[in-house]
């Protein structure tokens, strides 16, 4: 007699490289976003990227659009970007800039959320006006939150190893490196306020 029953599951696994897909960009917006600033969007995502993604998860469940019964339960309800951003002391101080990180990353390259409507999306002087433009979570995906959260955490590690690197062979000390290390990860939870 077993002590167990072997159980199996050789169902295809996802696998995708949600590195490459955070931090390269796609060709389409190659052509619209610099370097810089995507280099940008990459650490502000590292900083606030876990709780835009909470709060696409607390605001999902259960909410299928009212506004189109046709999209079959594959949607959340619609929210304006700026309803996608949790309130808080940093997140309303870098409010603009997260909403570009919500469009040009979770709905450009990451397809997480799309508008209600493509009507919306009109290019002037060089500013698209998203204000009276709802935007829906896709529930399909929200098995990617995890890996995206992952992702996050493990670049906010690289990114405090980096400094604590650069900061040691600078000053030879492993004092001033602990302070570093223990001041930036101060930091990055002072940013949840």
């Amino acid at each position: 007699m077993t002590d167990h029953i072997h159980i199996i599951d050789n169902s295809s696994v996802v696998n995708q490289n949600y590195f490459k897909v955070a931090w390269v960009r796609n060709e389409e917006l190659k052509k619209q976003i610099s370097l810089p600033r995507w280099l940008w969007l990459c650490i502000l995502e590292v900083m606030f990227g876990g709780e835009l993604l909470e709060n696409f998860v607390t605001t999902c469940p259960d909410n299928t659009s009212p506004e189109h019964k046709e999209s079959n339960n594959e949607y959340c309800m619609a929210n304006m970007l700026n309803s996608h951003i949790p309130s808080g002391l940093f997140t309303n101080l870098f409010r603009k800039h997260l909403i570009e990180l919500l469009f040009y990353k979770y709905y450009m390259q990451y397809l997480m959320i799309v508008p209600v409507s493509e009507d919306c999306l009109h290019v002037q002087n060089n500013k698209i006006d998203l204000t009276r433009s709802p935007f829906w979570f896709r529930k399909k995906l929200l098995y990617q939150v995890i890996a995206f959260r992952r992702v996050y955490i493990v670049s906010a590690i690289a990114m405090n190893l980096m400094v604590d690197v650069t900061v040691f062979i600078c000053s030879s000390s492993l004092t001033i490196t602990a302070i570093t290390a223990v001041s930036l990860e101060g930091l990055r939870r002072l940013l949840k306020v």
